[in-house]
């Protein structure tokens, strides 16, 4: 049987008008389904439809098994299909046009009606599945022919997969490594900020902050969401297409390429301060040095994928070892100022970072994790942020963080601002951003942007402030305390609130707050499902199986720690 490229088209133009949803499941191998759709979903439905073919949806034999993502599409073309340039798939009926996911950058799938310039596709919420004009005008990464199907086209068309064309149409900014950086993304951001989103610092340089604003944007204003600068999105923030920078976006970029006169890193002070002075590399591992030359390992490269790549700093067995120089959390040192909470936070601690005060990772979408409670940076109002306020409120705050300082916002509330000269940016403050997969999220962007600039990057700033973070611990006391009391303060808390959701749950059994507790913290169950925990014949036993078994080394350190508090009788009588 021959398959010609008309095909894909026929059974995907049976679903026109039908709707999009952005991560929506789709049983490939039901004829009958008529959405939501997503476009990678949508594309590996019409393949399989029209010719039986398992396609963009992983390295997977089974129909059943099978998960749809623009990035499938983009390897499986490389691998299995014709790769071609996008612009000539333009004109091949039924040809796929794929704008690939690098890191950060939402891709896409679509495929050609063969006039160089419609496409039928599922294309976003505002439009859904349908035939749209002005392909050409759009980015693409490569169009690619897919295995067994007649596409009549000539051999001159056909390249292989390393001359293939990834240029964008003049204009289009987006994602990539490494970014676009220029006066225009100056103006594109000064847009988005007066547009009322948040771009992060203007800093003239497409990084992820800047894609979370636009894509937010685009959600704002119903547009495609693409996390693409293209003209639709540039009309919408009332700029030129492409982009021609003001005197000002000229001026402002200028300033920023100007050289530091700093290496992001704490000199010295003149009153013999132990600051850090250098980072130094070797391998994948990065080393701090202090001005008394006394060194210590803060971490090592590691790549991570969750909702995008990633690239940051984690700690291996190497790092591990090294940074217990810095202590780990034992209930009994402070029991004595902090009572009862101070013996029930102890299992928590050990399952998150095994109780080191300078566990670290920087990989995940947080941004920066720091502490043995593990104290993530892009919640407001808890986490990180509150313990880094308590750490600007110590006397020798400046000399850690000089660039740092506790001032009133714009409500008149104290947060975390940055200082530089006259100029003073609140790092709390909260932006909603649309996640790469398509989940709303409050996150605080400017305080992410000061702790990691860059998610798929190791850079000077992340280095410094974990260093300087580490080295803090290292010189007072005090800085490990208060990890220890903002974290008994939000689990105090937790519980508080929790004792009003959860049904059957008073707090005055030490072992039943302390797993719910830990199942809050770690966010491994609802209320309603610690609720039906308590409802059953077993309350204990049935809350130990939330989670399991993804987690189930976690939940055996929490349950051996919590038969040793037992066998210790020093939670008796605890209430919350």
């Amino acid at each position: 049987m021959s398959f010609s490229g008309q095909d894909v088209i026929d059974v995907g133009s049976s679903r026109r008008g039908q709707a999009y949803v952005l991560g929506a499941r789709v049983p490939l191998d039901n004829a009958n389904w008529k959405g939501p759709w997503d476009c990678a979903e949508f594309a590996s439905w019409c393949a399989y439809q029209a010719y039986g073919l398992i396609f963009g949806a992983g390295k997977v034999s089974q129909v059943a098994k099978a998960e749809p993502y623009s990035g499938h599409w983009y390897d499986d073309a490389r691998t299995r299909g014709q790769v071609i340039r996008w612009q000539d798939a333009l004109k091949i009926p039924g040809a796929a046009l794929i704008r690939a996911p690098a890191p950060g950058k939402i891709g896409h799938v679509a495929f050609a009606l063969g006039d160089g310039e419609r496409t039928l596709e599922a294309r976003g919420k505002e439009f859904g599945v349908s035939v749209f004009d002005g392909a050409a005008q759009r980015a693409w990464s490569i169009g690619c022919l897919l295995p067994a199907v007649d596409y009549a086209v000539p051999a001159t068309v056909l390249l292989s997969a390393s001359a293939e064309a990834e240029a964008a149409p003049v204009g289009h900014l987006w994602l990539r490594r490494p970014n676009f950086r220029g006066p225009d993304v100056v103006a594109l951001q000064r847009a988005l900020a007066a547009a009322g989103v948040d771009p992060g610092p203007v800093d003239g340089a497409f990084g992820p902050n800047t894609q979370a604003a636009l894509i937010s944007f685009q959600v704002m204003r119903g547009l495609e969401v693409d996390g693409l600068f293209g003209p639709r999105t540039a009309a919408a923030l009332d700029l030129s297409f492409p982009i021609r920078p003001s005197a000002v976006d000229e001026a402002l970029f200028r300033e920023l390429r100007k050289p530091a006169l700093a290496t992001g890193f704490v000199l010295a002070a003149a009153d013999n301060f132990d600051a850090i002075v250098s980072v130094r590399k070797s391998g994948k591992t990065y080393t701090a040095v202090s001005a008394s030359g006394h060194s210590f390992i803060i971490g090592s490269v590691t790549e991570f994928t969750d909702d995008m790549p990633r690239l940051g700093l984690f700690q291996g067995k190497t790092s591990i070892q090294d940074s217990l120089r810095f202590g780990s959390y034992a209930a009994r040192d402070f029991a004595a100022e902090l009572g009862q909470w101070a013996h029930l936070i102890e299992p928590t601690l050990l399952a998150e970072s095994g109780a080191r005060f300078a566990t670290l990772n920087t990989y995940d979408r947080a941004a920066f994790t720091f502490g043995a409670p593990q104290l993530a940076a892009h919640t407001p109002e808890q986490n990180f942020v509150v313990y880094l306020r308590a750490l600007l409120a110590l006397p020798d705050a400046q000399r850690h963080f000089p660039e740092l300082a506790l001032r009133a916002n714009a409500s008149g509330k104290i947060t975390v601002h940055r200082v530089d000269g006259n100029l003073a940016e609140d790092l709390e403050h909260v932006v909603e951003v649309i996640r790469p997969n398509g989940k709303r999220e409050l996150q605080l962007a400017r305080l992410m942007a000061f702790l990691n600039p860059s998610a798929t990057a190791i850079d000077a700033a992340e280095l410094s402030v974990a260093a300087r973070l580490m080295n803090w611990l290292r010189l007072d006391p005090a800085a490990k305390r208060l990890q220890i009391e903002v974290f008994i303060d939000q689990m105090r808390s937790k519980l508080v609130h929790a004792k009003a959701r959860v049904a059957r749950f008073d707090g005055s059994d030490w072992r039943t707050a302390l797993w719910i507790m830990d199942i809050l913290h770690q966010g491994r169950g609802s209320f309603a499902e610690l609720s039906a925990a308590l409802a059953s014949a077993n309350p204990e036993a049935a809350l130990k199986r939330l989670g399991w078994p993804k987690y189930r080394t976690r939940i055996e350190t929490v349950e051996r720690a919590v038969a040793r508090l037992a066998a210790d009788g020093v939670l008796e009588g605890f209430a919350v």
